[in-house]
């Protein structure tokens, strides 16, 4: 009787310990499936504001997926080190959706984006609360053999608050373009209405101007033809815009001067749209110091890095 009783104790036992054992295996596997990030390296600016997670509700696809939170306002990467052909286009794609993700700085750099590390380069940011969104990041590798891939939730110079998921991650290699036809985009903002230390700046282009502009173009379309020796040709679409340019960059080297982030709001909806291999903006100026004007009678560009 002893025996028996001894034996269903240790059944019971036995069956507890698989049990326990389960339990824990389970929460092992829930706790390494919920944190882990694979081969992605996680990175952030400062340190007590965000959590990166695997999102087993927020799926696409079918597949959980990579979600970081930042409760306070901060830069968030998960990124991964990839081999690359030198001087070879890059095509870097993947689904994100976005919950209250704001901006501190209010720049469009900063939001949900995918990015070089260490580096400026990066695709356009997604703000706001969205659903699943196609985001599209090209580069050029130029000289580098390695580069580290990385999707954010903040920016370069940039720091967000608010949730972003990432999922359906690809990157494809282009192929060289040998097309000798360049497809450009000259725009024409108009006007400029903004603040510089407290003084209001409101300018605007006359048709002289803009009539300057467009012979440049016109010139630089037979020009360019010419001292390629007829290997370039381009075509080119002049847009004016005229709903002012609201904001100017600022830094000691430069000074006051329009940075691609500037006028990107106002040009980015006609980007999207069309194919170009080159963009000018065109703007009116002013010198603060002598409260005058820079007339617009020779081409004035943006920064070497422009857009």
């Amino acid at each position: 009787m002893n025996n028996k009783h001894n034996k269903t104790k240790e059944i019971i036992k036995t069956i507890l310990y698989l049990i326990i054992l389960i339990l824990i295996i389970y929460a092992g596997v829930t706790i390494y499936s919920k944190y882990n990030f694979y081969d992605f390296t996680k990175g952030v600016r400062e340190g007590g504001k965000t959590s990166f997670t695997r999102d087993s509700d927020e799926k696409y696809m079918g597949k959980a997926s990579y979600e970081i939170e930042n409760t306070d306002f901060n830069d968030a990467i998960f990124y991964k080190k990839i081999t690359v052909t030198p001087n070879t286009a890059y095509k870097v794609t993947c689904k994100v959706k976005t919950e209250d993700v704001v901006n501190r700085e209010g720049k469009l750099s900063g939001g949900a984006q995918i990015a070089i590390n260490n580096t400026t380069e990066c695709s356009r940011a997604i703000t706001g609360t969205n659903d699943w969104t196609e985001l599209t990041f090209m580069f050029n590798s130029n000289n580098r053999t390695e580069l580290e891939i990385g999707f954010r939730l903040g920016g370069y110079e940039e720091y967000c608050k608010g949730k972003a998921w990432f999922s359906d991650f690809k990157i494809e290699q282009g192929s060289i373009d040998t097309s000798k036809n360049w497809h450009m985009a000259c725009f024409i903002i108009e006007n400029i209405d903004l603040d510089i230390d407290g003084k209001n700046i409101n300018l605007s282009m006359s048709d002289r101007d803009i009539s300057t502009i467009e012979n440049n173009m016109a010139r630089y379309k037979n020009s360019i033809k010419e001292i390629s020796g007829n290997k370039i040709s381009i075509t080119y679409d002049i847009i004016r815009i005229k709903e002012p340019l609201t904001t100017i960059s600022y830094d000691e080297e430069n000074e006051y001067y329009v940075d691609p982030d500037d006028a990107k709001a106002l040009i980015d909806s006609y980007v999207t749209e069309n194919e170009y291999d080159y963009i000018y903006v065109a703007v009116r100026l002013g010198d603060l110091n002598k409260s005058s004007e820079v007339l617009v009678h020779d081409w004035i560009g943006l920064r070497s890095d422009g857009i």
